[in-house]
């Protein structure tokens, strides 16, 4: 999926895709493609489904960002397990 959020949003609010494409105007068909990524969401396709959920624009449509990292990369360590290994 390409927009995680509006997924989550969609699913908290227990609809179906259908039921929000057809309560924000837009057809089914459409909505299905543009939220798998192939085509895009206008402008105001994009407010209306956010108001049709309850949900901030911008959050629904972000692009998923994956999490910081907070200790090594896996190699970065595999010099440091080696030598922990050998004694």
């Amino acid at each position: 999926m390409r927009f995680p959020n509006l997924v989550w949003a969609i699913e908290d609010k227990r609809l179906r895709h259908y039921e929000v494409a057809d309560r924000s105007g837009v057809s089914t068909f459409r909505f299905s493609r543009c939220l798998r990524g192939r085509s895009e969401f206008e402008a105001r396709e994009r407010s209306r489904i956010a108001e049709v959920l309850g949900y901030p624009e911008t959050w629904l449509f972000s692009q998923p960002m994956p999490p910081a990292r907070s200790g090594p990369r896996p190699n970065e360590s595999a010099p440091f397990m080696a030598s922990a290994a050998n004694g």
